[in-house]
């Protein structure tokens, strides 16, 4: 990868008289690190066209966020001021051209398990859906450290103590949007997960601060992602602050050209590589990932790449593995590790326990051209003194796997050791594996 060192009324004021209160969207750079050619939206200095303020609504907002939207496309800024917001209407905001979202207020989400099924867009990938989803092009959303997204995660976990396949919208998504900025946002407790980033390009994210917190032994919080980026391409991620229960960040299916950089993650499953493969029939692809400067503190993992083993000759349309496709051109590079389980999981025997069938039944899915690199740290006392596991299914689908620079170590003192298997032609000779 070639890296760069409101019914409420809808109110239309001309600049003028608002500019002053309106915040402008903040000019943010990717740094350290960016995909070649990385395009987001520009900041905005000034107002030039109109500002459009939603008014705090309890009820439903959500025809007013529309409406504004509307109003102020091609040029203008939707403002959602201090106060609280409900949305009860699911919100398709993929029309946008040339406009900023100021978001000063809090927004919730109508806690109804009957009306999101009837409302949420809904995605065939692991059963994703949507409260409202922003597309179209150059596009800032942000918050100025003030605006927040609470997604009063504890309704939706308790629900699913009952009926474990009740839908849980994640609470920021994009589908067909290119050359956007989403900043300054503070996003609480997610039904499911945080933000997914999808069928999108040149998106930079930053200044972000996300935090799950369950109130209820009895119904922890589940799926709490951080971001899910799927087929898309151009993705930087940076200097936020993520506590929650799952991937901090994970790339899906075709996720390509994306850097990830200055985070700081506890409590998560690691900056996860998929799952990938999963699909018999389906091709994913992975390619041109950097990860940079991360810290990851009580964590199962910190680096992690898991893709689904294959299938019997004779199975036919799978979803528990047989997916094509490849992992190329990943870096993991300046890890902090912080009482973590793992430092580095490679696995394509992913949600199998059984190395034996995977091995007979190989993923299809290539790792190849992978490099770990200085990972500092510690790790916690779960499989002490194992650090990490490196687990192909086969050497025939695991190529140049490197691993440099790890000064990682165990509670105990012990030296640390690795799990590996099916590694084939990868440079291990730096790590000892047992």
């Amino acid at each position: 990868m070639n890296l760069l060192a409101l019914v409420t009324l809808v109110i239309a004021f001309p600049a003028l008289n608002v500019a002053d209160d309106v915040p402008s969207a903040p000019t943010i750079t990717a740094y350290p690190k960016a995909p070649g050619n990385f395009k987001p939206a520009p900041g905005h200095q000034t107002h030039e066209g109109k500002v459009c303020q939603v008014e705090p609504n309890l009820v439903d907002a959500g025809p007013s966020i529309l409406a504004a939207a509307q109003e102020c496309n091609n040029g203008g800024t939707v403002f959602l001021p201090s106060g609280d917001f409900v949305i009860a209407t699911a919100l398709d905001l993929t029309f946008l051209s040339n406009i900023d979202f100021a978001i000063w207020g809090n927004i919730r989400f109508k806690q109804d398990l009957e009306l999101w099924p009837t409302q949420a867009f809904q995605y065939a990938f692991q059963t994703a859906s949507m409260f409202w989803r922003f597309g179209g092009e150059n596009v800032n959303i942000y918050g100025d450290g003030k605006g927040v997204i609470d997604g009063a995660g504890q309704f939706w976990w308790s629900a699913m103590v009952q009926n474990s396949s009740v839908m849980r919208p994640c609470l920021l998504g994009t589908d067909g949007l290119h050359h956007a900025t989403i900043s300054g946002l503070t996003m609480l407790n997610p039904p499911g997960w945080f933000n997914l980033i999808a069928n999108s390009t040149d998106i930079l994210v930053s200044d972000m601060t996300m935090l799950v917190g369950s109130a209820s032994p009895d119904a922890p919080a589940k799926n709490t992602d951080g971001w899910d980026i799927y087929r898309s391409s151009n993705v930087v991620i940076q200097d936020s602050r993520i506590v929650n229960t799952d991937d901090c960040v994970s790339f899906k299916p075709n996720s390509t050209q994306v850097v990830v950089q200055n985070l700081d993650c506890t409590g998560s499953h690691g900056i996860s590589v998929g799952s990938l493969g999963q699909y018999q029939g389906e091709t994913d692809l992975v390619e041109d990932l950097y990860i940079y400067n991360v810290s990851m503190t009580n964590a199962t993992d910190v680096a992690r790449i898991k893709v689904w083993p294959g299938v019997p000759p004779d199975a036919s349309g799978s979803t528990s593995g047989g997916g094509l496709g490849r992992v190329r051109n990943v870096t993991y590079e300046h890890i902090q590790s912080e009482n973590n389980d793992h430092v580095i999981s490679v696995s394509q025997c992913y949600y199998t326990k059984n190395q034996t069938m995977c091995d007979m039944y190989p993923a299809k899915l290539v790792i190849e051209d992978v490099l770990f690199k200085d990972f500092k740290g510690t790790t916690s006392t779960k499989y002490d003194p194992r650090i990490g596991e490196l687990t192909c299914s086969s050497p025939d689908v695991c190529h140049d796997i490197s691993v440099h620079d790890i000064n990682v170590t165990t509670p105990s003192g012990n030296p640390p050791i690795f799990n590996c298997n099916n590694m084939g032609d990868s440079d291990l000779a730096e790590i000892t594996c047992a």
